[in-house]
């Protein structure tokens, strides 16, 4: 897929692209405008999902657990189309294992994918906007989980946790590049895996979470895509180191008795 480059300052990529919060936030991207680098490991959904899409994406298949496909990814990306102004990295695994029960290499997949390749790709992507003097700004996707436990999610919780204060030392170190790093710690999100997790798991299941949820709903995909747009953009010119909670109250206590 070839890009439109009329835009070359403004591009954007968002890891995790092909499903669920990053197909979303790929699509309010083309909408405000913006170029958009698309990537994923799912090679065949990607060309699904994006087929006869705006000239304004490019999609390439990468697999972020895999340090050698980023830093050979990210230049070439630079090289064929310019600097990059943003990074959004949504990729990320969500197993449902109890602890005693997790083995050793679903651990390993867990955090290669959720910290570890937040990692390689933020490195690689933060380099090249220093090199390129670009006050650019990266967004990461954490969780509640990173603080708030819950069964069976020792690993992703884990992950996260690592993620949220990679976010910080990340703002940290590259503030003075003028480069903001921001994060987004969605609850309870309806995004096609997690209602299809709630169908397979029950009603039962369902109720409880609702019931821990003070505005007693799920939040939708928009609502979360929104905030990463905000901290994106200008508006959030202010704002590094900062985790947004979106999780209609989830983590302020219990609800009701």
């Amino acid at each position: 897929m070839t890009a439109n480059n009329s835009n070359d300052d403004d591009w954007v990529i968002v890891t995790g692209a092909a499903s669920g919060i990053g197909f979303d936030v790929v699509q309010s991207l083309l909408d405000k405008g913006h170029s958009v680098v698309a990537l994923d490991h799912d090679h065949e959904r990607l060309d699904q999902v994006f087929d006869g899409a705006d000239t304004s994406v490019v999609c390439r298949c990468v697999d972020v657990r895999n340090a050698d496909d980023i830093t050979t990814a990210i230049p070439l990306l630079h090289s064929e189309f310019g600097p990059i102004k943003g990074l959004v990295n949504c990729a990320g695994v969500y197993p449902v294992t109890p602890f005693l029960d997790i083995t050793v290499e679903e651990w390993d997949d867990v955090l290669n994918t959720n910290l570890r390749g937040a990692f390689i790709v933020s490195q690689a992507v933060g380099r090249i906007m220093v090199a390129d003097g670009i006050q650019g700004s990266i967004v990461n996707v954490t969780s509640t989980s990173a603080t708030f436990c819950r069964p069976g999610v020792a690993h992703y919780g884990t992950s996260k946790a690592g993620l949220t204060q990679l976010t910080r030392d990340m703002a940290l170190e590259l503030a003075e590049f003028g480069i903001r790093v921001n994060a987004v710690a969605p609850g309870v999100i309806g995004t096609e895996k997690v209602l299809t997790s709630a169908k397979a798991r029950g009603a039962v299941e369902h109720a409880a979470k609702l019931a821990s949820i003070p505005m007693g709903r799920i939040g939708g995909v928009a609502e979360i895509t929104s905030l990463i747009i905000f901290l994106l953009s200008d508006q959030a010119s202010y704002c590094t180191g900062s985790v947004l909670l979106a999780d209609g109250g989830l983590t302020l206590g219990i609800p009701r008795y």
